[in-house]
Parts: structure tokens; C-alpha cells; sequence
């Protein structure tokens, strides 16, 4: 029940909070029987959360032990399908404690579960993969050994973010063809060293496959040059399985861009700091302002469900931006954060119609508040894009007009790797 409410709330949340999630190549993920998910780790707790939303039945993940502490949040976390793997980079003492990990991860396998590794064993936003941790493999061959009659595939899975923070950024996820665990078994048990270590690497390949990857160097700029080339009209036509294949041929030809464009790209960005311009707020040349008509339009529209929102949201945003330290986690904890905030705020005032009034008079406002919330949202798009105007408009008309032109003559360029 707890892991059904949860669902619920979190695919309200996470719809809301990204624009778009795209799930590519879903029909390589199993519909029944035990399989190991693997998958890149850009997203902390949010890569195990939008994969389980996706998905049409329940996945089991691991996450860090630390945050299990509690006996209470231990049992929460449980009840999520969530359980502890401690990392021992760090403290030695962790060597034995994943015994019993392994074995609740053994034992769902043998139940035809499905469960979710992320073998580099860290999140991180880089455009780059960690060398990965042998324990997932290991797990694979010993569940096969419990039950060599099954048939357990290994699926590689990328996340890739079109931002690690912002509001109605986009997700593509991809999942990769299935690797077979049996058909490496007859190698482990020959040698079970080396046949761990060539599933690894198999399993690594597949993910790198999957992501955008570069050299660790190169991964801030290749960051900032998808950005910019996601706002040309050519690529928001695009579906979402071309727009990722251009992304992943720009990083694989990233080195040669680096050569071509390193000099008028470091222009680009110069000119931005020095105007305090964000990528995001540079519209582009053949975009129409928006008209005042439909300026007024969205405020009177999202005024009602902004202010009947806004309370939890902001203390959401206020938690995010003061308590997170790390770029990967600041997602999660502010989509997880808001949704709690935000369904706690309208029942509360739910219960105070209730019992102030009737139980009509509640319901009432709960639907009424569920309608203004998705009308803001509707809205927003159109807010936001007037306040770039406005912030656009205290900059001289000459600068912006030769921002706008370098930006045009970068992404024509990176489209001369596409063809």
C-alpha cells in the first residue's frame, strides 16, 4: 500500500518537475521473471525512482547504507523496495556487512524479482562512467548457481539528464539488449575470476554505449554545448530517439569539435558571463515574444493554483537549495520534498474545510486545487518566457543580436558532425 501511495505521488511529482521523460528501448526490459537491471548513476536517488515509475512492476535497488540508520526510516525504505549496500572504498569495517545485501538480493532473484545495480557505485553528474565494481556480477553467477535452471538476464540501462537541476528539463532513459548471464556460466565455472571480470567489462561496454560519454576534460563544455544546441528548431522537432543519437554522435565526435570550436565557444561564454545571461534565458532569433494578451492570460490563470501551492513548494526549493551539497542528490530532495510538502499543505487545508464546513466543501477544494495546480503548470512555460524577455531587455539590443548570431554559427557547426 505504502509502495503504491508512493508511486502515485512521485509520478505526480516527477511529471511535474521534468517536461518530458522518454523511455527508449523498453520492450528489452523482461515483463516477468528475475533479471538484473544495471545502469549509469548521474541522478543519485532519482535514477532508481523514474526507472521504477517507468516500469510496469515493482524493482528492487540498493542504496547507500548510511541513510538506514533509523529503525523507523528502515523499515520505510523497505517497504519502498529499497535496501542497504555499504561501500568499503572507505571503511574496511563494511567488508562483511553486504552478506546479508546479497542475500535479500539472491533471494528476490530466486522469486523472479526484478532488481537495480549501479556498479560504478557512486552518482555523478560527469559525462564520464567510474570504472565498475565486481559485486553485481559476482551476485549474478551465484544466483545462477542457486538455480541453474533460469534464465537471469543482465539489462543495461543510461540515464542521461538534459539538466541536473533545472524545472521542465528532460530525461531520456535507454535500455540496452539483455546480457546473458548463462551464457558465461560454463567460463565461471572453469574460472571464476576471469569470467566476473569479462562479464564486467561486457556490461561496462553496453552502458557506454547507452550514455554520453567524454573525456572527463571535456565533459563541462560538452555540457554546455548540448544545451545550446537543444534550443535549434531542428532537434525540438526531432523524436526522442533521434534527438538522443545526435547528442551521443556529438560526443563521439567531441574531440574534434573541441579543436574547431574551443576559440569562438570560450568567446560565447565570455560574452554571457559578462552580460549575466544564462544559456537557458537566451531565446532564439525566430522565437515570436510573447503577446500581452496571452501574457495576462497566464497570470490570471496560474495566480489561483500558484498561491494555493506556492507555501510547500518554496520551503521545497528553500530545502534543495540550502541543504543539498551535491549537484546529483538536489533533484531528488527537491521533488521528493515538494511532493510530501505540497499533498500534506492541501490535506491539511482539506481537513479544515471538512471539519469547518463539510465534507463536500473539502472535496471541493481538493479538486479545485488539483485543477488550478495543473493549470499553473500549463502556464509556466509561458511565464518563464516572458521573464527571460524582460531580463533580455536590460541588455543593449546590439549585444544580444551578436550573442544570438555566435550561437546560431556554433550550432550550425555541430551540425556538420551529424551528417
Amino acid at each position: 500500500m505504502l509502495y503504491r501511495l508512493v508511486k502515485l505521488l512521485m509520478t505526480l511529482a516527477t511529471r511535474i518537475f521534468y517536461r518530458k521523460i522518454h523511455f527508449l528501448n523498453s520492450h528489452n526490459i523482461p515483463a516477468t521473471g528475475p533479471a538484473i537491471l544495471i545502469a549509469n548513476h548521474p541522478g543519485s536517488l532519482m535514477d532508481a525512482a523514474l526507472l521504477g515509475l517507468l516500469l510496469n512492476r515493482p524493482i528492487h535497488f540498493f542504496a547507500r547504507g548510511d541513510i538506514f540508520k533509523s529503525r523507523l526510516i528502515h523499515r520505510i525504505l523497505n517497504a519502498l523496495h529499497m535496501h542497504p549496500i555499504h561501500h568499503h572504498q572507505y571503511n574496511r569495517s563494511f567488508l562483511g556487512v553486504n552478506d546479508d545485501s546479497f542475500e535479500i538480493a539472491l533471494n528476490l532473484l530466486q522469486k523472479g524479482e526484478l532488481v537495480l545495480f549501479f556498479p560504478e557505485g557512486f552518482s555523478h553528474v560527469e559525462y564520464f562512467l567510474l570504472p565498475f565494481k565486481k559485486g553485481t556480477f559476482r551476485l549474478a553467477f551465484q544466483a545462477l548457481e542457486k538455480n541453474q535452471h533460469i534464465s537471469l538476464p543482465i539489462v543495461p540501462v543510461g540515464f542521461h539528464y538534459s539538466h541536473p537541476t533545472e524545472l521542465f528539463s528532460t530525461v531520456w532513459v535507454k535500455a540496452g539488449a539483455p546480457i546473458e548471464t548463462a551464457d558465461f556460466y560454463a567460463a565461471y565455472q572453469t574460472n571464476p575470476a576471469q569470467a566476473i571480470r569479462k562479464l564486467t567489462d561486457i556490461a561496462f561496454e553496453s552502458i557506454q554505449e547507452l550514455t554520453i560519454q567524454v573525456q572527463a576534460s571535456f565533459s563541462r563544455e560538452l555540457f554546455h554545448l548540448l544545451q545550446l544546441f537543444r534550443s535549434h528548431n531542428s532537434y525540438q522537432i526531432a523524436d526522442p530517439m533521434e534527438q538522443w543519437q545526435q547528442e551521443k554522435k556529438i560526443s563521439l565526435n567531441f574531440s574534434r569539435i573541441h579543436e574547431k570550436l574551443l576559440d569562438t565557444y570560450r568567446f560565447y561564454v565570455h560574452l554571457l558571463k559578462q552580460h549575466q545571461i544564462k544559456e537557458e534565458g537566451l531565446l532564439p532569433i525566430n522565437l515570436s515574444p510573447v503577446s500581452k494578451t496571452n501574457k495576462l492570460m497566464c497570470r490570471l490563470l496560474a495566480a489561483p493554483g500558484f498561491l494555493l501551492h506556492a507555501p510547500p513548494l518554496f520551503i521545497a526549493k528553500w530545502i534543495a537549495d540550502t541543504k543539498v551539497t551535491r549537484i546529483d542528490f538536489y533533484a531528488w530532495i527537491l521533488v521528493a520534498s515538494a511532493a510530501l510538502l505540497d499533498i500534506c499543505w492541501i490535506l491539511l487545508i482539506f481537513l479544515v474545510f471538512t471539519i469547518d464546513h463539510s465534507l463536500l466543501a473539502g472535496m471541493t477544494f481538493f479538486i479545485i486545487s488539483i485543477f488550478f495546480g495543473w493549470l499553473t503548470w500549463k502556464c509556466a512555460p509561458c511565464l518563464i518566457l516572458h521573464r527571460q524577455e524582460l531580463e533580455l531587455k536590460k541588455i543593449p539590443e546590439s549585444t544580444v543580436q551578436q550573442i544570438r548570431v555566435m550561437k546560431e554559427e556554433l550550432i550550425s557547426s555541430l551540425r556538420v558532425f551529424l551528417s
